[in-house]
């Protein structure tokens, strides 16, 4: 659960540093009026609380990195699947 003037948990932290990039945090910013690369980078690194300023700008990122975890678990299937062929071929 996210809390106003409280840090994101470790474990959300570290969801966000897994699965996500600096450029999705630049394409947050862009979309996303009053809150800095450096203050959003630090939520991700539990540096500074969630604000109600900073909050929709976290909102982004979550679903940025939920969209990145779901691209790599297609890439990581199409992986097995290619290389399950190649086995069968040996």
């Amino acid at each position: 659960m996210i809390r106003i003037r409280e840090t994101i948990s470790p474990v959300l932290s570290e969801f966000l540093k897994e699965f996500t990039t600096k450029d999705d945090r630049a394409d947050v910013i862009n979309n996303v009026f009053g809150v800095g690369t450096s203050t959003l980078r630090d939520l991700v690194y539990r540096v500074n609380p969630v604000t109600d300023k900073s909050l929709p700008a976290l909102k982004l990122l979550l679903l940025k990195a939920s969209q990145n975890a779901d691209s790599k678990i297609k890439q990581a299937k199409n992986c097995k699947k290619e290389v399950k062929k190649v086995i069968d071929c040996i």
